[in-house]
């Protein structure tokens, strides 16, 4: 991964905050790795800082140079880039030559609008044989900026140039797949190719330099780009401060192809959340019903003389899982179609809640379906990088499966030995699920209320110190997650909070809650219909587009649906009622 350490506004910046430019620019990097973390990005395997790389770069400009590729302007400015040189093989990313080429959308030319002129503000056209050209070493004007030695005198590497040598310093001739954003195209990601294949041509290599070129859509929020020069983003400490999680962030990306614009927004992450409620969902329909087969089977038969044999909805089962792996990959090998994998991934476990019901009580049925299933899912999940549902899931679903084959008297496997602590939670839960469903058969007699109330203080309060976190999904239905250590301790410390708070928090929140909604409804009040959708709180800013009449038509640049209008529809004429009845009581009693 390159890190641009050595670039026009790092130094302006560094200059405006009285620092060097490397301590800015390494504290930049120290919070970017710390965002990636926090989203599950994986550490890359190399990092090159333009800094640490000068000796390179002044070589691979020397070997440009060498061929008749570049040229030292006549002011001593800087060494320039001949694209005349090059000829026609220059430009194979410009817009322009895609769009005669019928390639470019409309879209991706908006998403590559220059971003030459930001950062080569200082080149002038009269110092270039070819307004094409750029700059490959740049001269140091004065004596506060950075500067180093090269054969052309003071000075620092241009923008593009500095990706190349260190690419090629690390990787070599040739790439086999370049990333980046839209909006490095071009200019950037062509003059790269430029570049790269001069040196190659001086190396005696003429071959393309790269094969493939992958570029990511821009995130976009409320109609524009989001970027910190608009002041319109939202950072990744932002995001999951607000109770969001990576793995929701991922879900609503991987819903999009890479290529496209991502438009944010509360709602989107929202429908994300969703998608992750299904898989937990799923794997908890697992976990219940392999805990059911289990207690079912164990009374029927030794699991070594148990039948194997798959009846149709195994069969039927099985077919499906083999088809969605096979569909999977086909659409991941055409062009990371990620939507429509995550399309079949959710199909699949619709399947399975379907299976695990046609399947429940059934003693017989073979429990290497199910685990190839949840196995597969698993694998998707961290395939995806969604490592919080993973380790959710992964360690207890992998574990329930671990013993189909080992033997029972193999005491000192630690696998074995858990699994018998696992049996004993499994039996204490069975003996509680069994008690609170007999309390809430009536559950206002002051008895079954006292007995719920103790089932919840072991819930909320005994296990959950112990590390074991437990969620009732139905009367009857209960399933368990273990804590992490860092997991464990929030939950200690919320035991011991919600301890001293609860008293005080059950005087005060009635008498809160009626003030706060008495407030919030007499400054609705003031809001007249045609204006709801302007300065409520709950609906300004939202829209992109409203009609004449105050209506929205459009959000984050997209039009309603006729679901969307006929809710707000409905939202406008309660507010029309309500609004109404306010002011003529307000008239009647002479406010």
């Amino acid at each position: 991964m390159g890190v641009t350490d050595v670039d026009d506004k790092i130094i302006q910046r560094a200059q405006e905050q009285q620092m060097s430019f490397q301590t800015l620019a390494r504290e930049q990097e120290r919070q970017f790795f710390q965002d990636m973390t926090k989203l599950y990005v994986k550490p890359p395997t190399v990092i090159t800082r333009v800094s640490e790389h000068l000796p390179e770069i002044v070589q691979y400009i020397q070997d440009i140079e060498r061929e008749g590729f570049a040229y030292e302007a006549a002011d001593g400015s800087g060494v320039y880039f001949s694209t005349q040189k090059m000829g026609t093989s220059y430009g194979k990313l410009d817009p322009a030559r895609q769009t005669q080429q019928g390639v470019e959308t409309e879209a991706q030319m908006a998403a590559v609008a220059s971003v030459e002129e930001s950062r080569n503000v200082d080149e002038t056209e009269t110092q270039k044989k070819d307004p094409r050209d750029f700059a490959l070493w740049k001269a140091a004007k004065d004596s506060d900026e950075p500067a180093w030695c090269s054969p052309w005198g003071m000075g620092r590497p241009g923008w593009h140039i500095e990706c190349s040598a260190m690419t090629h310093h690390v990787l070599g001739d040739k790439l086999d797949v370049h990333t980046g954003g839209v909006d490095l195209r071009f200019p950037h990601h062509n003059n790269e190719i430029a570049q790269c294949e001069a040196h190659n041509n001086t190396c005696g290599h003429n071959e393309e330099w790269c094969k493939h070129f992958v570029h990511f859509g821009h995130l976009y929020i409320r109609g524009r780009k989001m970027s910190k020069s608009l002041k319109n983003f939202i950072g990744v400490k932002d995001f999951l401060e607000k109770g969001h999680t990576a793995d929701a962030f991922r879900l609503f990306c991987l819903q999009f192809k890479y290529r496209a614009n991502l438009v944010y927004s509360e709602d989107r992450i929202r429908d994300a959340e969703a998608i992750a409620d299904r898989l937990r969902g799923f794997f908890r329909s697992a976990m219940v019903y392999g805990y059911d087969h289990a207690i079912s089977s164990s009374h029927a038969a030794r699991d070594d003389v148990r039948s194997k044999r798959c009846e149709k909805e195994d069969l039927q089962m099985l077919d499906v899982l083999f088809s969605t792996q096979a569909q999977v990959d086909e659409v991941l090998l055409n062009d990371l179609d990620t939507p429509r994998a995550l399309s079949l991934i959710l199909e699949l476990i619709s399947r399975g809640n379907m299976y695990l019901l046609t399947k429940r009580g059934d003693r017989e049925a073979p429990d290497e379906v199910l685990m190839s299933l949840t196995d597969y899912v698993l694998d998707v999940l961290d395939l995806f990088g969604l490592e919080g549902l993973h380790a959710e899931f992964s360690a207890t679903m992998r574990r329930r499966f671990a013993s189909l084959n080992q033997k029972q008297s193999n005491q000192s496997d630690p696998m074995i030995c858990w699994e018998g602590h696992d049996t004993l939670l499994r039996t204490l839960l069975k003996f509680r699920t069994s008690v609170r469903v007999e309390a809430l058969r009536d559950p206002k007699q002051l008895v079954s209320a006292r007995i719920l109330e103790l089932c919840d203080t072991l819930r909320n309060e005994e296990l959950h110190q112990l590390g074991i976190q437990v969620e009732d999904l139905a009367p009857g239905q209960s399933v368990f997650k273990l804590l992490s250590p860092a997991e464990r301790k929030v939950a200690e410390a919320d035991v011991v909070r919600s301890k001293y708070s609860a008293v005080a928090k059950a005087a005060d929140e009635g008498v809160l809650a009626l003030k706060q909604k008495q407030q919030e409804f007499e400054e609705l009040m003031q809001i007249a219909p045609s204006e709801l959708f302007k300065k409520s709180p709950e609906y300004a800013d939202r829209f992109f587009s409203l009609r004449a009449d105050g209506f929205p038509t459009h959000e984050d640049n997209l039009p309603l649906t006729k679901s969307q209008q006929k809710k707000l529809a409905k939202k406008l004429a309660k507010h029309e009622r309500s609004y109404a009845k306010y002011w003529e009581d307000r008239k009647n009693h002479g406010q």
